[in-house]
This record gives C-alpha cells, structure tokens and sequence, in this order.
C-alpha cells in the first residue's frame, strides 16, 4: 500500500483491539457526534475463527501514532476508518484500493462500505471510484424513563433465558435462518457466530433472550452490553412471524436492560429488513443514518 510522507502501513496483532476501537470511537463521534464501537466489539470482531488479522486488516502509523485502520470485517465489508486530523493526505484512498484487494484476495466479487451521512468526504471519495448506494443502515434508540411493560405473547409461546449447552444450535439456526432471506447476505459459520456472540467479554446467559413453543426455539434476540443495550441480532423464524413474538422479544430486551441499571437500548437495521416500521412502533427512534455503498471487483 503506497502511503505519502511519514505515514506508514503497519501489521496489527490482538492487542492493538483497544487503540483500535479509540481511532474508531474519535471517528464516529467527529462524524456523526456519538462514539458507537466498544473495545468488545473489536475483540468480538477479530475473535471470530474466519478472521485473520494477518490477511484482512492493516494499519496506517504516522510516528507511534496509530491514524487508519482498514479490515475486512465480514465478507465484502469493508471496515475503513482514518482520524480527522489525518484525513485530505490520501490515506483513505489507499486504504480504498488494499480493500479491493484485500477482499479479492478472500475471493469476494464485491465489497461495501457503510458510512454516516455526514461524511461528506467519505462519500464523495466512494462514488467517485465507482461505488453505488446499495442500502440504507439506521441506528435506532428508545430511552428508558420507566420499567418497561411486561412482554405479551400469544398462546403457546414463552420467553426464556438461553441456557449453555444446549442452546447453541437452536439459537444459531434460527438466527442464521433469518438472517440469509436478506439479499447478497453470506452465510455466518457457526464458529463465527459461537466466537462473536457467546464468545464476546463479558457474556453472560441472560443476554440471549429465547421465543420458544414447547421445546422448539422460535425466534432470539442477543443483547450486548455497550453501556446502554445494544439489540446485537433479532430473528423470528419465518414460519412464526406475524404473532408479535419480535416485539415480545424487544420487549424482553428492554426489561432485561432496565434491570441490569441501562436507561437506554438502541439497535441496527436497515432496508433488507423492512422492520423499521416494527421498532419505530415499539418507541425507538433513529439516531444515525448511514448509507452503504458497493462496488464490484473486476
């Protein structure tokens, strides 16, 4: 990767996670005013077994200081990120072109990229080089002034608690389920979804709430513990939709929040899901919006 002046490209090992997650926070808060990504979710990220620091992310030094970070994070997703006092130098551009190879190499025929609306320059940068907007991401947030009202659920269904070895699989599948109707999704292995979700620090069971009737796990929800709440991943199977059981679910969640001292719980979606209407109904607002644009590897 040709970098101009002092800037350097640099390998980066497990436990740069933390100086990372800093660059990323500086970032987004400079971008769009919030700092959104944890120290967990960088650990959580390279944990996964598919990911290798080696082949799918860099860094960009100026001095000792780390001012870019590039990885790709998931199949045909570009994670690029340079400070704001380092941005107009190139650095962006470069880290452009190492993803495209970057995701060729992994064998991706495209790769994407989700910034805040705000970033102008990001934008820019991105459909200059022949990216088009694909999609539309949203951060969403309810703040909790009260306890939350108790989950209503139709007849025949409960919520319960995940319980480990003999959850996993049931949770995963419903899960993964779900989530491959979107368009141009990959699969997630199980490994990966066992590192970043049952595997992040600081998990504990109840964080992984269940929709079941009988025996048979019917929809899950994963709350990550950001400081506030953070609704990770949300999944009804598709033949028990329509019952209420995903507002069950947030409603859960947001209990589960509240009694663990968090005031607020915010979550991510955007256009392939066509659930902004449910949480919008449920009191969740958007916080950040941020359109995602991709482009095809030759």
């Amino acid at each position: 990767m040709e970098l101009e002046g002092a800037a350097r490209a640099v390998a980066l090992r497990r436990e740069h996670a933390r100086e990372v997650a800093e660059l990323i926070r500086a970032c987004e808060l400079h971008d769009g005013g919030l700092a959104e990504r944890t120290l967990e979710d960088m650990q959580a990220i390279w944990g996964r077994p598919s990911f290798s620091l080696a082949g799918s992310a860099v860094g960009v030094r100026d001095g000792d200081a780390l001012v870019a970070y590039g990885a790709i994070a998931w199949p045909r997703y570009a994670d690029v990120w340079v400070l704001p006092s380092h941005r107009g130098r190139g650095i962006g551009a470069a880290l452009m072109r190492w993803s495209w190879d970057a995701a060729r190499a992994l064998g991706h025929p495209s790769v994407g990229q989700s910034v805040h609306e705000r970033a102008v320059d990001a934008i820019a940068l991105l459909t200059a080089a022949g990216y088009e907007q694909t999609r539309t991401s949203w951060i969403l947030e309810i703040e909790l002034d009260a306890p939350p009202p108790a989950p209503a659920l139709p007849g025949g269904y409960a919520l319960r608690t995940f319980v480990p070895g003999r959850d996993e699989r049931a949770a995963y599948q419903v899960i993964e389920d779900a989530f491959a109707e979107w368009p141009d999704r990959d699969d997630e292995p199980y490994e990966d979804w066992v590192a970043q979700t049952l595997g992040r620090p600081g998990f504990a069971p109840e964080q992984l709430l269940l929709a079941v009737r009988g025996d048979a796990v019917v929809g899950a929800l994963v709350l990550v513990d950001d400081g506030e709440g953070y609704v990770d991943q949300l999944a009804v199977a598709r033949a028990h939709r329509g019952k209420g059981l995903a507002r069950a679910l947030l409603q859960g969640a947001f209990a589960i929040a509240w009694e663990r001292g968090q005031r607020s719980c915010v979550l991510a979606t955007d256009t392939r899901t066509g659930a902004l209407g449910l949480y919008e109904h449920v009191g969740m607002r958007p916080r950040g919006t941020y359109p995602h644009f991709e482009r095809e590897l030759p």
